[in-house]
């Protein structure tokens, strides 16, 4: 499945669902939606939005990083190659952000720092889903 396309982003939200590890790390989690986005070169960026709540995905989208930003109330952004290195548990998401490997470009570290293991949870979710990045 292709990153970010509708049929991925559905799995997603049913791999996060299925993973009782993102659900006992994310019980407090009330902050609004998380969204990614991919940056890509030619400007056809790609995003997905999480509707995230209580240790729950209520809803996933692929959708425009418009739209994310107005949506969200956390918006991370990267390159696909910076994507592929968080999906394949090279680097935590939390830390990419810190190493400037990611961008934060909407929401506050500080909201998201205790939820450091809800972060890798999400990306073990990910890792679940047989995953193809755009060439």
């Amino acid at each position: 499945m292709l990153i970010f396309s509708d049929e991925w982003t559905q799995a997603y939200q049913d791999a996060i669902n299925a993973n009782p590890q993102y659900s006992a790390t994310s019980q407090n989690w009330n902050h609004g939606a998380l969204a990614m986005v991919i940056l890509f070169s030619d400007q056809s960026n790609s995003a997905v939005l999480l509707d995230l709540a209580g240790g729950e995905c209520l809803s996933a989208t692929s959708t425009t990083q418009a739209e994310v930003m107005t949506e969200a109330s956390f918006v991370i952004e990267g390159d696909m190659q910076t994507w592929q290195t968080v999906l394949n548990g090279d680097i935590q998401p939390l830390m990419a952000i810190m190493r400037g490997k990611l961008k934060l470009t909407k929401g506050s570290i500080g909201k998201l720092m205790p939820f450091a293991k809800s972060a890798i949870e999400l990306v073990n979710s990910a890792q679940t889903l047989e995953t193809e990045f755009p060439s």
